[in-house]
């Protein structure tokens, strides 16, 4: 089976064009949403492929670390308004007669102009089964006429992952879509790899000070993380919290910020920033540090965020996207807050500090019924399901 798995996003987000360095340097490289998927189908002998739309004018193929193909295919940006308006006319080109489905990365990116989405969607009615993996987002901030091209658009996929329950309940409710065409997964993650371990062992493995203790942020180095925030936040309760460091992995168009603030702060002893790692890393990390930040603004629930409840590590989150159904204190994962918000972060904080008992180690069901080979038998399951069902009509 041939799948073209397409990200939405203009240059994806990154905050940087996508060209060829940067492709082969960072894209090729990361262990994204994506390229889990891409490398799940490949295992069971399909074809993915992965798309990412740019401003850069040249089509151009790149292979993944993982071995699948990724294609930049260039795409027309029209400023309008406070949104610019996106698409791809060569997207749709190379997809529509190529593929046997096609599976959509997405959640709300413009409020007042259609978006890529809703774009890719109309031009590919009819021509193979479309499926999106949907994060949502605010639906509140819609325009009336958005809402309804939101709605059609949805309304046009033969299947909508969702990782959020709430959110379910938004696609049922506002933009009424059939339980039939909902899918309840969450992201896949690997249980072997991310995992309970002795935190001395870990620090060993990372060749890092036991008798220090450590906080975690994991991730892009971008705005709308809450970056900006953890870091003057930590700058504020620095002398409270002597024994501890802070720890950034990941890369980002942000990093040059960070570095100015932490020389002018005096805390390069303090904060340490490691680059991009590989999970086989990144893992011991979560088993090392005492708690995980994720408390940006952006939709969507985070590999990191399902990676680090996997490996008992307490999480402060935001309250966005599905967050909250697994960052909770029922579950004892963690706490969440309000997006910028300095004083519930700092009280999260204390908490989560004087009274670790309150927090769990243990794995939550939910979250060990989508490990990475189940899900990608779910998929593959669902993907021959909408192909027979295309193929009826």
């Amino acid at each position: 089976m041939k799948i073209a798995l397409i990200s939405i996003f203009l240059d994806d987000g990154y905050e940087h064009v996508l060209d060829d360095k940067f492709m082969e340097d960072v894209v090729c490289q990361e262990d994204h949403y994506y390229h889990r998927i891409a490398h799940l189908l490949e295992m069971g002998n399909h074809e993915p492929i992965v798309f990412y739309i740019s401003i850069e004018k040249k089509l151009k193929k790149f292979t993944h670390k993982y071995g699948h193909t990724i294609i930049r295919v260039p795409a027309k940006k029209i400023p309008f308004l406070h949104e610019p308006i996106v698409y791809s006319p060569e997207l749709i080109k190379q997809v529509k007669n190529n593929f046997d489905i096609s599976l959509l990365f997405s959640y709300y990116v413009m409020y007042k102009v259609p978006d890529m989405f809703d774009y890719i969607i109309r031009k590919l009615k009819g021509k193979m089964p479309i499926m999106t993996r949907w994060s949502g987002g605010q639906h509140k901030w819609l325009f009336p006429i958005r809402k309804k091209i939101k709605k059609s658009a949805l309304q046009n996929c033969d299947k909508i992952i969702c990782g959020g329950k709430e959110e379910i309940e938004v696609l049922k409710n506002v933009f009424k879509i059939p339980n039939s065409k909902i899918e309840f997964m969450i992201n896949p993650h690997n249980l072997e790899l991310f995992k309970n371990r002795d935190r001395i062992e870990a620090c060993k493995k990372l060749k890092i000070s036991s008798t220090k203790k450590y906080f975690l942020y994991v991730g892009r180095l971008v705005k709308n993380k809450g970056i900006e925030e953890l870091l003057e936040t930590f700058n504020e309760i620095k002398s409270e919290y002597s024994d501890m460091n802070l720890i950034f992995i990941g890369d980002g168009l942000l990093k040059k910020e960070m570095t100015e603030f932490i020389e002018k702060n005096n805390l390069n002893d303090r904060v340490e920033l490691k680059g991009k790692l590989p999970h086989e890393i990144i893992c011991y990390y979560y088993n090392a540090c005492s708690i995980l930040f994720h408390i940006g603004t952006s939709g969507g629930l985070p590999n990191a965020v399902v990676e680090g409840i996997a490996s008992g590590i307490p999480v402060i989150a935001t309250e966005n996207g599905a967050n909250k159904e697994y960052v909770n204190q029922d579950y004892k994962t963690g706490i969440i807050i309000e997006p910028g918000n300095k004083i519930e972060l700092k009280k999260a904080i204390k908490k989560i500090i004087e009274m670790p008992e309150k927090f769990s180690r243990e794995v939550p069901e939910i979250i060990k019924e989508f490990s990475f080979e189940g899900y990608g038998e779910k998929l593959e399951i669902l993907f021959k399901k909408s192909l027979e069902k295309r193929n009826n009509y």
